[in-house]
């Protein structure tokens, strides 16, 4: 069963899952990290960045960082972030992500063909030089396959193949969340370039029926799920063989919370269900949805991943 990261956000501060129960590990947002500077001060960001991650937030499991920085915009043609790949590297090893994850600029939402074509170079160049960064740190880095179609996807797989990189993730998917037979087609055939011998990481897909239909072909994948639902006051909940979404403010929720308390034998989930009925504004109801919906899909992974 692949490892399931919980992407976590640092600006605005997302819930401490690991203080309430185990996890496979976390993807932290390198965007959510930058924007500390302006919300809480230079001072805390620098202290986070003296300490690492793992002392600052008191957090003892797998860390990935990644690479995306900000919205990209536009300059002379090409997309661009305001962050170097050496910076962008530096600053995840500083933090002690356990892996690196190389610069990439997603190509999928590019319409204009010159510009993609760059772009698909700039992630190639970006790969080489990444992983003599990571060499010379003595960090593993993972490089991200990017591309606009299954052949470019696949060219860039085979490049990075060659490369003798380990470890690969897929990205920018999310758009193409309601096209099933894409990204099926597009995971499948990277690991079919890659074999078995590469760990695979599946970067976000934006949705949990889709993750068990590509978690055979991935070792590992992150979700942002329980922040998601939360925002839209959804809170997810075992039923039969999958997770349903049912809105936490209406009657069927409520019931169903209060189901699931009466019948649970689980005492870290008779805690969090309380916290959701108990909670006593709506920033503490929400932050509560977070806790259990995160809570929801580690214990019940299986639900989503397969045995």
């Amino acid at each position: 069963m692949p490892r399931l990261y919980l992407t976590w956000f640092i600006e605005p501060e997302d819930p401490h899952y690991w203080d309430f129960f185990s996890i496979d590990g976390l993807v932290v947002s390198m965007k959510s990290i930058m924007n500390m500077r302006q919300h809480r001060g230079v001072h805390r960001l620098t202290r986070l960045l003296s300490e690492g991650f793992r002392r600052f937030y008191g957090y003892n499991g797998p860390l990935i960082v990644d690479s995306m920085t900000q919205p990209l915009h536009a300059v002379g043609g090409l997309q661009v972030s305001h962050l170097s790949q050496a910076q962008v590297l530096y600053t995840q090893y500083v933090l002690g992500s356990d892996i690196l994850v190389h610069r990439d600029y997603p190509i999928l939402h590019v319409k204009d063909h010159e510009v993609r074509v760059k772009l698909f170079s700039r992630n190639l160049i970006n790969a080489e030089a990444a992983l003599r960064f990571g060499e010379s740190l003595g960090r593993e880095v993972m490089l991200v396959v990017q591309g606009w179609n299954l052949d470019t996807y696949v060219k860039c797989a085979q490049y990075y193949r060659d490369l003798g990189a380990r470890y690969i993730g897929v990205g920018s998917l999310v758009p193409h969340k309601g096209d099933a037979s894409f990204i099926i087609n597009v995971v499948r055939a990277v690991r079919d370039v890659l074999g078995g011998r590469v760990h695979l990481h599946l970067f976000g897909v934006g949705s949990l029926n889709m993750l068990r239909e590509v978690a055979s072909l991935v070792d590992s994948v992150d979700v942002s799920t329980p922040a998601i639902a939360a925002g839209k006051k959804e809170v997810l909940i075992p039923s039969g063989n999958g997770i349903i979404r049912v809105k936490v403010n209406s009657m069927s929720g409520i019931s169903m919370l209060k189901e699931r308390l009466e019948s649970t034998n689980d005492s870290i989930e008779s805690l969090l269900i309380g916290r959701i009925l108990n909670a006593e504004s709506l920033k503490e109801e929400n932050r509560s949805v977070m806790l259990y919906n995160a809570y929801v899909l580690t214990r019940h992974k299986a639900l989503i991943l397969g045995s």
